[in-house]
């Protein structure tokens, strides 16, 4: 699912003060790239991300999602967008801690409107391709960081979307499972999937086929 982000600005007011965060994007992202955005905190690339994942409008410009312009669409609209085509992996997991890895993962598929004993053959085989079939009954706090992340990707799998948006995604693990959840994403990408990664970290960012920088909201492509 390509993405086409024309002349977009965003911008936040506080009384009288107005703050532009992104300023005239121009990004283009192919149907099953793999693409990075890096930039210091505060940049705005967080912000882009949220926009790209219907999480947030545009102040102006255009932002069209497999050929439609979707800066307009209201609420419903958006979340409809983002339950169908757009799975989230976060640094923090944002895991529900009251319930298991399978339920977690259950109430994902259960927002795409399908049958109780349906989410929940589908969340079991979305753990069971991250390798988390023994951990179906563990809670957050019975799992380690690499876990966590895993139960988070099966989370932003379990309804197949096309595009996968990660924020800092390894941002809370050691150095060897960083790489293990890197490597999800690719084999993921490989598969077809679109991913975008938000990261600091130009190790990952250099696994990706492009890397888009943002500094002070002003984007541009690194050569690589």
């Amino acid at each position: 699912m390509a993405i086409n982000i024309q002349s977009l600005y965003k911008s936040y007011q506080n009384g009288d003060e107005i703050t532009e965060v992104l300023k005239d994007v121009n990004i283009s992202v192919k149907d099953g790239e793999f693409v990075a955005i890096t930039g210091p905190s505060g940049s705005g690339k967080s912000t882009l991300m949220n926009i790209i994942g219907c999480l947030d409008r545009p102040s102006r410009g255009s932002y069209q999602l497999a050929g439609e312009d979707i800066s307009k669409l209201n609420d419903y609209k958006l979340a409809g967008i983002r339950n169908k085509h757009i799975g989230f992996v976060f640094q923090s997991f944002n895991l529900l801690p009251q319930y298991t890895a399978l339920e977690n993962v259950e109430l994902a598929a259960l927002y795409s409107k399908v049958s109780p004993r349906t989410a929940r053959d589908k969340a079991r085989n979305a753990l069971a391709a991250l390798g988390l079939e023994d951990r179906l009954k563990h809670r957050p706090n019975q799992l380690s960081g690499g876990q966590k992340q895993r139960v988070a990707i099966a989370r932003a799998i379990v309804n197949t979307p096309s595009i996968i948006l990660a924020d800092e995604p390894t941002g809370s693990l050691d150095s060897k499972t960083g790489r293990e959840v890197l490597d999800i994403f690719k084999d993921l990408n490989q598969k077809g999937k679109t991913i975008v990664v938000v990261t600091h970290d130009l190790e990952i960012a250099g696994q990706a086929n492009r890397i888009i920088n943002i500094k002070d909201g002003i984007v541009q492509e690194v050569p690589q």
